[in-house]
C-alpha cells in the first residue's frame, strides 16, 4: 500500500518550500525528497522548443531562416518574428534543424553567436523533393543567440518547401 504525504509551506517573502515522502509497505521502495526554496522570478527546469517554417521561402546567401510557427517555447527562448533562439540559461544544449527542399539546392548553417556550428547540403533536382536534417549538441552560455540561416556565400536554388505532407523545423532543448 502506498502512502503518499505533501507538505508545502508559504513564507511571508513568497518563497515556497516542499517537502514530500513515500512509504510503502516493502521497505526496498522507501522514497524521501527534500525540495528547495524556489523563488518565483527563477528560469524554469525545462527549457525547449519547437518550431516550424509554415511558407515556401527562397532565401538568399546568408539569410536568416525565420521558422515563424512556434509550437513549443519552455523558458520562452525562441522568437518566431526573428528565427532566434536566446538562451534563457547557461548549459549543454541539442539543436536539431530539417530543412525541405523541392527542385533545388540549399546548403544551411546553425549559427551559435555568428559561429557556424553546423551544416547541411541538399540536392533535389528534376522535380525531386527530399529534406536534410542537422544536429549539433554545444555549450551554450546565458544570453547567447542560436539560429539556422542558408549558407553565408552559397544562396543555392530553388524553394525551401513547407506544406501539410512536410515542413522545415528548428528545435532545441537544455539537457543540463
Amino acid at each position: 500500500m502506498l502512502t503518499s504525504i505533501i507538505l508545502v509551506l508559504v513564507v511571508i517573502t513568497g518563497d515556497v518550500s516542499a517537502e514530500t515522502s513515500c512509504q510503502t509497505t516493502d521497505s526496498r521502495y522507501e522514497v524521501s525528497v527534500t525540495g528547495r526554496s524556489i523563488d518565483s522570478e527563477t528560469i524554469p527546469q525545462v527549457i525547449a522548443f519547437h518550431a516550424y517554417i509554415s511558407k515556401h521561402v527562397f532565401p538568399g546567401a546568408g539569410r536568416r531562416l525565420v521558422f515563424d510557427v512556434t509550437k513549443t517555447n519552455e523558458g520562452k527562448g525562441y522568437n518566431s518574428h526573428t528565427g532566434v533562439f536566446t538562451c534563457p540559461k547557461s548549459g549543454m544544449y541539442v539543436f536539431i534543424w530539417a530543412i525541405r527542399v523541392w527542385s533545388g539546392e540549399h546548403s544551411t548553417e546553425l549559427m551559435i553567436n555568428d559561429s557556424v556550428y553546423g551544416s547541411t547540403f541538399l540536392r533535389a533536382k528534376n522535380g525531386d523533393d527530399e529534406s536534410v536534417s542537422g544536429t549539433v549538441v554545444a555549450h551554450v552560455s546565458k544570453g547567447d543567440t542560436v539560429y539556422v540561416r542558408n549558407h553565408s556565400v552559397y544562396a543555392g536554388d530553388g524553394k525551401i518547401g513547407s506544406n501539410l505532407h512536410g515542413k522545415p523545423t528548428f528545435s532545441g532543448w537544455l539537457v543540463q
